[in-house]
């Protein structure tokens, strides 16, 4: 438990802000993806503004230069003049084909003498007088706010101007639009411009409401004794219901019917736009002396060549702009698509150009719509990319950082323990080499032969502290890195019955019965390597059988070689090796039993030690179950073909 509260404030340290960065950063990719339509956006409705601005200033140079030819002779030979009138003291005279002169006549006649009204078209926020600063705020609020756009058109309306629908539903606009809801509305479909025209005042119709009165009406209805709050929470509740209710694609060019003689009071020359059977028609007028008037039809295809030259190139890599007319048709369409041709009606984004061409706008769509859904797509799938790699990044981290901190912990908590149970180890043998040379000394013990049981019982305690002393320094010298050993050439089977028989009175005195016999050889093996070294590791594997000896104290010790190499095994029937633990007991501090209540104390070095030292003469130590119970550890070191045994000293070392 006392590992968990370093693991639980690193969590709360290191991977709460990660989580916290990383949900940031899927909020940040669903930005970057709306980012790449909102630049796709930017881009289109730049070019299309700058599009709608060159083709009204080309519709003020062309009132401009119909102006000036209409003081000259024959109109200069101004190609936009179609049929030509003069009237004057109510006499009108055309000139012009048969065809077009009739035309004008039953379009325009009754207007020029009789008084006839047609509707003038002005910007919404124009059409009732205000100051320039009030207009330039009405046009901003016109569009971003819903409800001043309901509060805008409804004036004009009460003011007797009549508004119409665009002909187009922008994508983007729709979307902006919606979002300032609530509930998103629905995108209307795009209006029918016959119909449309069919039902307008220009064809005797009646206009179309645009805020009908239901909601407010509802209104009136509200008890008597609301708060002030509450009555304003409703009324907005109210307008945002008008304005889900119906469509929001308004043209801000409205209309208002007005007389010739109206006109020319408040103006020297005009262009008035005029809806006829034959589609639109721009007459042109000036007023040339008292009571004297001049003027002409424009020439609608010449006007539109003068348009398409006007415009940018149609098509392009990423988007098709061109020119709607009044019914909604493009003035200029490419001939090649990459795939089916574009929705008209419903162009990525879209501006009106000028009260002079009602109704006309100016569109963008894009060459292949999927191609911006791919490249937000990819934007997004990049941010995800980033955050699974910073998560991974993260959790990696994590995960090795707790494992170290886990195992350095764990190895401070073994050291602790080490420390303990050395202090242990060594107080015991002590405690006993102690206590019999005091009843020594004493000189109260007389029977000789108890009197060399207790030495027998000194010197075992002695190579037991003495053995325990050296696993210790040789730890400290592998933990200092000083590995350094000098080897000679031994006879493993010389050296294992020197160890055996230095042990067994130990053994014996303990109840174990120790036999050492060669195994498959009776050939002696010669290995090279650092004598006292080696014989550490045999004392080792014969001190852990002992300490871990079950019920039946059995030790057997076998020597000989397998193949090309020397093998010495010790076997024993002690309580074995839990399962999972066969590599675990060969590390620094781990003990085949850590239980509190565990038989053998020791310090959990030996067997680290004697495979170390294996390892550092080429050879190792491993583990094997044994058949009947209890376990073998088999040391194998590089046999040396041809050794003689002389027990020289080399003069190399290993590190």
């Amino acid at each position: 438990m006392r590992y968990y509260a370093p693991i639980t404030v690193f969590l709360l340290a290191v991977l709460a802000p990660c989580i916290a960065m990383s949900v940031l950063a899927l909020r940040a990719a669903e930005r970057e993806a709306m980012y790449v339509e909102r630049r796709m956006e930017t881009a289109l409705l730049a070019e299309v503004d700058l599009t709608c601005a060159g083709l009204s200033q080309l519709m003020a140079d062309i009132l401009e230069s119909l102006r000036r030819s209409a003081l000259e002779p024959e109109w200069g030979g101004n190609p936009l003049a179609g049929v030509r009138f003069t009237l004057s003291a109510g006499r009108l005279d055309l000139s012009g084909g048969s065809d077009e002169t009739a035309a004008f006549r039953d379009n325009f006649e009754e207007f020029l003498l009789q008084g006839e009204s047609l509707p003038t078209y002005e910007l919404v926020t124009r059409a009732y007088r205000t100051s320039g600063i009030m207009r330039q705020r009405e046009g901003a609020l016109l569009e971003t706010d819903p409800l001043a756009e309901d509060r805008i058109f409804g004036r004009a309306e009460s003011e007797g101007f009549v508004t119409y629908p665009r002909n187009v539903a922008p994508q983007k606009t729709s979307q902006a639009r919606s979002s300032l809801n609530a509930s998103p509305a629905p995108t209307p479909p795009a209006p029918n411009p016959l119909a449309a025209r069919m039902s307008g005042p220009e064809a005797g119709g009646t206009s179309r409401a645009i805020l009908p009165e239901s909601p407010l009406q509802d209104m009136e209805s509200a008890q008597p004794n609301e708060s002030p709050a509450e009555f304003e929470e409703a009324l907005y509740d109210a307008m945002v219901d008008i304005f889900d209710s119906q469509p929001t694609f308004r043209s801000k060019t409205v209309s208002k019917r007005r007389s010739f003689s109206e006109l020319v009071s408040e103006a020297p020359f005009g262009l008035l736009p005029n809806v006829t059977d034959y589609g639109l028609e721009l007459l042109f007028w000036a007023k040339t002396g008292q009571g004297r008037y001049t003027g002409c039809a424009l020439r609608m295809d010449v006007l539109r060549d003068l348009i398409a030259d006007t415009m940018p190139d149609v098509i392009s890599d990423a988007r098709i702009l061109t020119v709607l007319d009044y019914s909604g048709e493009p003035i200029v369409a490419p001939t090649l698509f990459p795939a089916a041709a574009p929705d008209w009606a419903s162009p990525f984004v879209a501006r009106e150009i000028s009260p002079l061409l009602p109704r006309w706008e100016v569109g963008a769509w894009l060459t292949d719509p999927s191609s911006l859904e791919s490249r937000a797509n990819f934007a997004r799938l990049f941010a995800w990319i980033q955050v699974a790699v910073l998560g991974s990044v993260i959790l990696a981290g994590s995960v090795v950082v707790i494992r170290m901190m886990s195992y350095e912990m764990r190895i401070a908590s073994q050291k602790t323990t080490f420390v303990a149970n050395v202090s242990h180890e060594l107080k015991t043998p002590l405690t006993s080499i102690r206590l019999y040379a005091e009843l020594l000394a004493s000189g109260r013990q007389t029977d000789e032969e108890r009197r060399r049981e207790y030495l027998r019982t000194m010197i075992s305690e002695a190579e037991r502290l003495s053995n325990l002393v050296d696993n210790v320094l040789t730890f400290s010298k592998r933990e200092s890195g000083r590995k350094n050993i000098k080897t000679e050439l031994i006879s493993l089977a010389d050296l294992t019955a020197e160890t055996v028989s230095q042990i067994e009175p130990h053994l014996e005195k303990l109840g174990f019965s120790v036999r050492c016999a060669p195994g498959n050889s009776t050939e002696k093996s010669f290995v090279r390597g650092d004598r006292e070294a080696l014989k550490q590791i045999l004392v080792n594997l014969l001190s852990n059988a002992e300490k871990y000896s079950g019920a039946s104290r059995e030790i057997n010790v076998e020597f000989g070689h397998a193949g090309r190499s020397a093998v010495v095994r010790v076997m024993d029937r002690g309580i074995g090796v839990p399962p999972g633990m066969s590599e675990k007991i060969f590390h620094e501090f781990v003990r085949g039993d850590d239980s509190l209540s565990a038989p053998a104390g020791g310090a959990g070095l030996g067997l680290s030690i004697a495979r170390d030292i294996a390892r550092r003469h080429g050879g190792d130590v491993t583990f094997s179950p044994r058949n009947g119970g209890g376990s073998v550890f088999s040391l194998t070191l590089p046999l040396v073909i041809g050794g003689t045994g002389d027990g020289r000293q080399d003069s190399d070392s290993r590190g």
